[in-house]
């Protein structure tokens, strides 16, 4: 009879421990994480935008056209098989109109990280020979902050400005500002926790002064982490 019972208790010590090690192996702390490293979204001088990726070690990434809400989906999981750890997309990104969005699913992980972009003739058309901005890049990095960087026109002054009420960071390009002899700048930028990001870049044409009501804001950036805003 104490033998049975001191079997009994080994097998209940087990199934506890087993349970134990199965909730220490599944639980949401180690498996939800998101996938990718970083990306860098740019646009280049001839106005054509692309995406690189850099993902985890044996992460694959399944590109969706989600026409309901018009979205470029990147859905990112566990592969078993060696895989590329950056991924370069460029004529395969999916616009509507003057705008597209790229989100970043990753399996297990509750939160969407997305970038949205606002643009002029974003179907890889040359831009027009009154574009301030050249080119751009957004670059996410592996602790959280942001980098731009970007080239305009000769002689086109550059204003940086954040707009207190609103929190949107605004670059103002402007022939009529003293330029500084600088074509290419750059910034950092740090996301507050459950706020947007928003960079716009306002364009005040030649001929045009500063305090013009409403100038063309092209192109706006909105980056997202995902979280409950």
């Amino acid at each position: 009879m104490k033998k049975i019972k001191f079997v009994a208790i080994v097998l209940l010590a087990s199934l506890a421990f087993s349970s134990c090690s199965s909730d220490e192996l599944f639980s949401p702390e180690e498996i939800s994480k998101e996938l990718f490293k970083t990306y860098q979204l740019k646009r280049d001088i001839n106005g054509v935008y692309s995406l690189d990726i850099n993902v985890e070690d044996n992460i694959s990434i399944g590109k969706v056209k989600n026409s309901t809400n018009n979205t470029n989906e990147f859905h990112l999981s566990s592969s078993n098989s060696k895989v590329a750890q950056k991924s370069y997309y460029g004529s395969d990104l999916w616009f509507d109109n003057d705008n597209f969005r790229v989100k970043f699913i990753s399996e297990n992980f509750n939160k969407t990280p997305s970038i949205s972009v606002k643009d002029d003739n974003i179907r890889y058309n040359k831009k027009g020979d009154d574009e301030l901005l050249k080119e751009y890049s957004i670059t996410k990095n592996e602790e959280g902050s942001y980098d731009l960087e970007f080239r305009v026109m000769d002689n086109i002054g550059v204003d940086f400005v954040q707009d207190s009420e609103t929190n949107i960071y605004e670059i103002h390009l402007d022939p009529n500002l003293t330029s500084d002899g600088n074509n290419t700048y750059s910034r950092t930028f740090e996301k507050t926790e459950y706020e947007l990001l928003q960079i716009h870049f306002v364009n005040h044409f030649s001929g045009s002064s500063k305090g013009q009501p409403d100038p063309p804001r092209r192109p706006v950036i909105i980056i997202d982490e995902g979280e409950d805003l």
